[in-house]
């Protein structure tokens, strides 16, 4: 029987969907902000984003910028709360780290063309692991977690290989996280709607 409090926030793009998670949580709460988007080679735009999400939070909240080893982060802190911002920026920086471990840069295309159905099973299955690992560490922690992330299902099939590996990886972390969760919600523009 799963222990922890878990709450699944999905949205689109500038949906309100991370500033309607954050609100979950008292401002008072010792709270972990997990903040996925690791900027790598940062630009002045990626900046002022972040900075407006920083601004945002409360205080008292502390910022954990990664994307590895949350299960670790999870078993090692006690906090009131944590606050996962995003799972598909999570996903798509451990796709990256596990394909250029194989390839370069400038070959990612080339490398999943050529790749195998196993190789990119391989891919998929580090990945939903290291989510299995999350939800685990989450459980036995006993502690809450939000966890925002985009909604992928309501586009077109994407045209290459690579974006079409990505959006059935987010769908299928999307939908683990909401079987396990105990509450997801879907915000548009602004307006969250309650759907589990």
């Amino acid at each position: 029987m799963r222990k922890s409090n878990l709450t699944f926030v999905l949205g689109g793009a500038k949906s309100g969907k991370s500033e309607f998670a954050e609100h979950l949580y008292s401002r008072d709460e010792k709270i972990c902000y997990i903040a996925t988007g690791v900027v790598k080679n940062p630009d002045g735009e990626m900046q002022l984003r972040i900075k407006r999400h920083q601004a945002r939070r409360s205080s008292k909240w502390i910022t954990c910028e990664q994307y590895q080893q949350i299960d670790e982060l999870i078993k090692t802190n006690s906090q009131d709360g944590y606050l996962l911002d995003d799972a598909i920026m999570l996903v798509t920086n451990l796709f990256y780290d596990l394909v250029l471990a194989k390839t370069t840069p400038d070959k990612v295309d080339e490398y999943l063309e050529a790749a195998s159905s196993q190789e990119i099973a391989n891919i998929r299955k580090k990945i939903l692991d290291s989510w299995e690992k999350i939800l685990s560490a989450l459980d036995s922690s006993k502690q809450s977690m939000v966890i925002v992330s985009d909604e992928v299902g309501l586009g077109v099939v994407p045209a290459t290989k690579q974006t079409r590996i990505l959006r059935d990886l987010y769908g299928e972390v999307n939908q683990l996280i909401a079987k396990e969760a105990d509450s997801v919600y879907f915000v548009i523009s602004g307006i969250a709607q309650k759907l589990k």
